[in-house]
């Protein structure tokens, strides 16, 4: 029996990774310029078709139509800080297909340094800007957590950073790396992973 899956065309999935944290102090707060690419994959399951062949008498064979539960393709996702003075900062979250992909979705936050409260939030789609819940995403820093020391390999190579409990999961942090501090993340809805950055280059997306 051969199974073949079948993925509809036309269907995008679009994940938009949210990392609720505290408030970041004045020493976390990211400059300007530094970004950082993420690979997030879901642990939800997506039902899909899959075409099924039964082998038959004679050399010929019969194929029906069945569904089965696939995990979806993975989702980058780009957060840069492009904008920012002495009392605020915009984060800026892009996700694509691929990592160096067509953007799907601009979202840009303006963080109040002081308080790490969002001063205002909108995200560009198919549909044009328009204003959003606040993503609550913040810095981290190894300062800032509670852990222990672990040496841990993702696609943007091998980092020494502190493996800490996080909300629903575990979080590496290393201050090697711009903007979110994350080295990788193992959450209950899925696993994020640093596949690039870099301390300056970030393109501001909604002004170009």
């Amino acid at each position: 029996m051969q199974r073949v899956l079948v993925v509809p065309c036309g269907v995008t999935l679009l994940v938009l990774l949210v990392l609720g944290v505290a408030g970041p102090t004045s020493a976390q707060s990211p400059a300007v310029g530094g970004w950082a690419t993420y690979e997030w994959r879901s642990a939800a399951k997506v039902d899909v078709p899959v075409l099924v062949q039964q082998p038959g008498t004679a050399g010929t064979a019969t194929w029906s139509l069945d569904r089965e539960a696939s995990a979806p393709r993975p989702i980058f996702v780009t957060y840069s800080v492009v904008r920012g003075d002495a009392k605020s900062y915009v984060l800026q979250i892009v996700t694509r297909p691929t990592a160096d992909g067509t953007p799907l979705s601009v979202t840009q936050v303006t963080v109040d340094r002081a308080s790490g409260k969002a001063i205002k939030s909108v995200i560009r789609d198919k549909k044009g800007l328009s204003p959003t819940p606040e993503s609550g995403l913040r810095p981290l820093r190894r300062a800032g957590v509670t852990g222990t020391s672990e040496d841990v390999t993702v696609p943007a190579g091998r980092f020494t950073a502190v493996k800490a409990p996080h909300r629903n999961g575990t979080v590496w942090v290393s201050d090697q790396v711009p903007v979110l501090g994350i080295v990788k993340g193992a959450f209950a809805d899925g696993q994020l992973e640093l596949v690039k950055s870099a301390a300056t280059g970030a393109q501001d997306l909604l002004r170009s």
